[in-house]
């Protein structure tokens, strides 16, 4: 992943969406500057929207018999909103 790879340069989009549908992120970096790409890496995935290090979002959902979908947070959403977690669960 390059910077500015999560607005698109150099293909980056298309590398991020392999990140974000693999089950495990390896980030090697050289040791020289391991804390600067370190930095770089987690904030390019998390612009796109992927949590490096953190709890998933206490957020529960039901799928609906007649097709809707029922939506609760127990904590407050900072990064995301009801919106777009509805239209994360309709893509299913």
């Amino acid at each position: 992943i390059i910077e500015g790879a999560s607005k698109g340069k150099g293909r980056g989009k298309q590398v991020i969406a392999v990140a974000r549908t693999s089950d495990l992120i390896l980030m090697v970096v050289e040791a020289a500057k391991a804390e600067l790409q370190a930095k770089l890496l987690t904030k390019e995935l998390e612009d796109v929207g992927i949590r490096i290090n953190c709890r998933p979002p206490d957020i529960t959902y039901v799928i609906k018999k007649t097709g809707g979908i029922k939506f609760n947070s127990t904590v407050e959403l900072t990064h995301c909103d009801e919106k777009l977690c509805r239209d994360i669960l309709h893509m299913r």
